[in-house]
């Protein structure tokens, strides 16, 4: 995880202690050596945490929904202009959040 995060693929990013690290840090503005990291991309109760700081600190909702696919069962989409909406997939809803999550991070 030594890459800056504009290196990282969020489309494809998979959930677990890495991409909880980046939204605990950059999200929330917290260390995540020593405070405890929360599953952020792996359960539903902490990724609800990250939708609001989202829609907190970029002043529009996430939505949240399921696709048809068999292997992006999800999806999260913010949406600021109908120009410029953005969207993810993943198999997870939590997983798809933060992707998201990692999309906006990026942005200056």
């Amino acid at each position: 995880m030594s890459s800056p995060i504009k290196d990282l693929n969020p489309y494809v990013f998979p959930g677990g202690p890495d991409l909880d690290t980046i939204i605990h840090r950059r999200l929330f503005g917290l260390n995540g050596e020593t405070d405890r990291v929360p599953p952020y991309s792996t359960n539903a109760l902490e990724s609800s945490k990250v939708r609001l700081r989202l829609k907190s600190n970029y002043g529009h909702p996430i939505i949240v929904g399921q696709t048809r696919m068999a292997n992006k069962r999800f999806f999260a989409r913010y949406d600021s202009d109908p120009s410029t909406a953005t969207e993810v997939l993943a198999e997870t809803e939590p997983l798809a959040i933060c992707r998201l999550a990692l999309i906006l991070l990026r942005r200056p």
